[in-house]
């Protein structure tokens, strides 16, 4: 059973890696706003010798991203000189790291099943497939989520306090890498002390002090900002607190439901595959079995079992708490907690004398196998590759190399949908450091300048653009379309004779 065992896990492994290799290899990964704009932090904080403690402005005004992610994004950047797809392959190959850590802790403490059941969720997952290339400071959560969780399994196992400062270390970087999953991780984890009975013990003179310890650690380059500058983020989340303004209030009826239906993508995107009926089915069949693995566990560990399931419902509260718009990243990484109540679900129907429902988890686990291998199957034969993502944006970048090759100099204005084309800037950028291109110019050389134009579903932004990096005498004397949503244009800033 043994040898079984590890040659599924290593079946696993392999779909793991086709998964999320196959974009990465034909350059297919997200790239838009949020990773150019990192990219570039990341240049400045390597190449410029420029270092930082705190990130670019997030989407809350006043508000700064964490620092941690580009200082970690500053590894791949040195290992693959920049190059753009080095950064799809780093985040790779910390989530295959992730995966066989985890599911090699699961197997020590709860067996094959435990282990073999997290692992196949994680590989066939659209949501976790995605999120492990996608280069995005949300998904910087994962590897302290992971942590978090094996804390509180040795906290929860053990009650000793020195696990607080471990416990509170992984939520202030899960703070930092993505705030809203930081805070709310954190309550969530107090509100489960004061539950199980153990509240005490981080209220302790010892436990309080080194939980303070952890938390504070990660949040030392931002402090540092805050009193260098100022306290600008201090006073904005004072002034938020002090005059709280909605963008979009609704009442609680709503607010409830539309919870309720990110829940239900939280759940759903967790499987590796979006069949509700059987979702629901195996996730309130595992709730199940979490009570039986509770019942029938040793009492030391007993408490770890309800501890996925409890943050979640704990999450849920939370959530409608939360007057305004809840975006899905504000739990990024919920979806283990998810699988880790199906996996100890499962473990605890194991448990039972019944040979026939003993062996009901295993059964489960073989069809769920034999789908993401008819998953796999299906990637296979289909061989459609299409130039979206960073392949996109590459494509037309060696296009404008080509056409002004051999020119010393050349000129390009480009439009994005967010207006700021950082895609393009760290590509010219990276082309120009580390290929020796010339970096075009935004000023007309020889009268004549290329536009790059990508689709906008808000028009009136394009045609803004164009009446304000346009000559007004200019006239369009070549058009070139590179993809359904790119167009170069050549322009001249005076009518050809």
């Amino acid at each position: 059973m043994r040898k079984l065992s590890f040659f599924i896990f290593f079946l696993l492994i392999l779909l793991f890696c086709y998964f999320r290799l196959k974009p990465i290899f034909f350059q297919t990964v997200p790239y838009t706003y949020d990773q150019g704009r990192d990219f570039l932090k990341v240049q400045q904080i390597v190449r410029d010798l420029n270092p930082t403690l705190i990130g670019p402005t997030s989407g809350i005004p006043g508000l700064f991203h964490g620092v941690w992610w580009y200082y970690f994004l500053a590894i791949p950047y040195i290992i693959f000189s920049g190059l753009p797809i080095g950064f799809s392959i780093f985040i790779f190959i910390n989530s295959l790291l992730q995966l066989i850590f985890f599911s090699y802790f699961l197997k020590k403490e709860f067996g094959w099943l435990t282990a073999l059941i997290f692992a196949l969720f994680v590989t066939g997952s659209s949501y976790f497939i995605t999120m492990s290339f996608f280069v995005i400071s949300s998904v910087f959560t994962f590897p302290f989520i992971l942590l978090f969780l094996y804390s509180a399994y040795l906290f929860l196992k053990t009650e000793n306090k020195k696990y607080f400062f471990w416990l509170f270390l992984w939520i202030g970087f899960i703070l930092e890498a993505e705030l809203p999953s930081g805070l709310f991780t954190g309550i969530a984890f107090i509100l489960t002390l004061l539950f199980l009975g153990k509240i005490k013990l981080l209220f302790s003179k010892d436990g309080f002090k080194k939980a303070c310890l952890g938390f504070i650690i990660p949040l030392v380059p931002r402090l540092l900002f805050e009193v260098i500058k100022g306290f600008p983020q201090s006073k904005t989340v004072l002034k938020f607190f002090l005059n709280l303004e909605f963008h979009s209030p609704k009442p609680f009826i709503e607010i409830f439901r539309d919870r309720l239906s990110l829940f239900n993508n939280y759940l759903v995107s967790s499987f590796p595959f979006d069949n509700s009926f059987v979702v629901y089915g195996i996730f309130i069949l595992s709730i199940v079995g979490i009570f039986i693995a509770y019942i029938k566990s040793n009492k030391k560990i007993k408490n770890f079992f309800i501890f996925p399931p409890l943050m979640i419902v704990l999450f849920f509260l939370l959530s409608i708490l939360y007057k305004d718009n809840f975006w899905s990243n504000y739990y990024e990484g919920i979806g283990y907690y998810f699988i880790l109540t199906i996996a100890f679900g499962f473990y605890g129907f194991s448990k039972l004398e019944n040979k026939l429902i003993k062996n009901l988890p295993w059964l489960i686990f073989v069809i769920l196998l034999l789908f993401n291998l008819s998953k796999f199957s299906k990637e296979i034969k289909n061989n459609v590759v299409v130039n979206d993502g960073l392949r996109k944006q590459l494509i037309t970048v060696d296009r404008i190399y080509e056409i002004n090759k051999g020119k010393n100099d050349s000129c390009v204005r480009i439009y994005t949908p967010p207006v700021i084309p950082y895609t393009y800037n760290y590509l010219f950028d990276y082309y120009h450091n580390f290929k020796n291109k010339v970096r075009p110019m935004v000023n007309y050389v020889d009268n004549q300048c290329w536009y790059i134009i990508e689709d906008d579903s808000f028009k009136f932004r394009i045609d803004k653009f164009r009446k304000e990096h346009i000559p007004a005498a200019g006239k369009l004397i070549k058009t070139e379309s590179i993809h359904k949503d790119v167009v170069l244009e050549l322009w001249q800033d005076y009518p050809q004779k």
